[in-house]
């Protein structure tokens, strides 16, 4: 029996690994490392003026269609489907440093009522910063109010 639940506690260690490859909970100002693409979540103080954000290639903003900052939300980057990396980020920025190649970055509102926004791009993988903005609708609360 003791075999058993070793090997058992085991195996769900292992499928939760590999389940949680491509995620991450993102730091401000904190690059990580998610599936073997640099990741960083910033853009909101005298952080976003860090010279090293310059070195990553794609940076993912996040705004109202009006042009304003929003943040907290979940943004993952894909690849033919395949999700590459995606973290949680409660700034503005999200930041990454993936492969040449051509990605779909998706945006998920946390709290939003399941709004998501998506954008198709291509990347070098170095060179100049490539700005992929996601845009949101504000949010009606009309309905409380009647």
């Amino acid at each position: 029996m003791r075999a058993f639940l070793m090997t058992a506690v085991a195996a769900l260690s292992t499928l939760t690994t590999v389940m949680l490859a491509s995620e991450a909970l993102a730091v401000q100002g904190m690059p990580t490392n998610i599936n073997g693409v640099e990741v960083v979540c910033t853009g909101v103080g005298s952080a976003k003026d860090d010279p090293r954000w310059a070195a990553y290639p794609v940076k993912i903003v996040l705004a109202t269609t009006g042009g304003a900052n929003l943040a907290n939300a979940h943004v993952s980057l894909s690849q033919n489907g395949k999700d590459v990396a995606g973290t949680d980020c409660d700034a503005p920025w999200i930041l990454f440093k993936p492969k040449a190649g051509s990605y779909t970055a998706t945006a998920s509102l946390i709290g939003g009522g399941g709004r998501s926004s998506s954008q198709n791009f291509t990347t070098t993988g170095s060179g100049p910063q490539k700005e992929i903005t996601n845009t949101f609708a504000r949010h009606s609360n009309t309905a409380a109010s009647q």
